[in-house]
């Protein structure tokens, strides 16, 4: 009997393999970021489409999208987690919890300067570039640091706070400039893009260049005024709990009727 006369056979198309992960039918897409865009603006893309996907299906990201926001997250945590504990070590070093807010008050101007460069060279902001960023801030911190601590000095030596930056100012001018222009020249060279591997190394360049442009210039600024602004509210701060202090001792010694 031939076969044909109990079976109808038809030809298609059939995967070769059925892939699974986690006890589930997996399908693997893997793609490339198009010229022009980023990888943020292709994940974007991606978490957008997943919101339509037909019921019962999911869409899970992997591969080195997962590498990119885990290793985003662990930056911006080493990022917090580095403030801190500059915090802590210039409150201990200061014997303050005031001025290290004052030498800190610099790393906000650092990254507004490194975004704009990153800006204006047409980069993005990708790992290499928060690498930067994290250099950056440790740099643009230390301007202030040879600062703030001149000033201070000249504030137990008995000036005040504003007699006392005028002096730090024009004194730690010169060392900064030093430490700021040896970064920017040493950033020049990657920021360029010559060589093999120069799109790796230019983001990071960049944001340290730009940052380090707006943070010397403006640490110059807004650091001294908020030095004086912060010794004027620690001042009155004392004040006020002078006078609430005295105002208690006198109703303790006052005779009673």
């Amino acid at each position: 009997m031939p076969l044909s006369s109990v079976v109808k056979m038809e030809e298609r198309p059939a995967l070769q393999a059925i892939t699974r992960r986690d006890r589930e039918r997996a399908i693997t897409v893997f793609a490339n970021v198009a010229q022009g865009h980023s990888q943020q603006e292709a994940l974007a893309k991606v978490e957008e489409l997943s919101k339509g996907m037909p019921v019962g299906t999911r869409l899970v990201l992997g591969g080195a999208s997962v590498a990119f926001k885990e290793s985003m997250g662990g930056l911006i945590f080493a990022l917090v987690l580095g403030v801190m504990v500059a915090y802590m070590v210039l409150a201990s070093q200061f014997n303050s919890f005031l001025h290290p807010i004052t030498v800190l008050t610099v790393l906000p101007l650092s990254v507004a300067g490194a975004a704009a460069g990153l800006l204006v060279a047409g980069k993005s902001l990708n790992i290499f570039s928060m690498i930067g960023l994290l250099l950056l801030m440790g740099i643009a911190k230390k301007n202030s640091i040879i600062l703030v601590d001149y000033a201070q000095q000249m504030r137990n030596q008995g000036k005040s706070a504003y007699d006392a930056i005028m002096t730090a100012g024009p004194r730690r001018l010169r060392p900064i400039l030093m430490t700021s222009i040896a970064t920017l020249m040493a950033a020049v060279p990657p920021a360029l893009g010559i060589g093999p591997g120069s799109e790796i190394r230019a983001p990071m360049a960049i944001a340290v260049i730009g940052g380090m442009i707006v943070a010397t210039a403006l640490s110059l600024l807004v650091v001294p005024a908020f030095f004086l602004v912060s010794d004027r509210a620690a001042q009155r701060m004392r004040g006020l709990f002078r006078s609430g202090a005295k105002g208690r001792d006198e109703e303790s010694v006052a005779p009673q009727s």
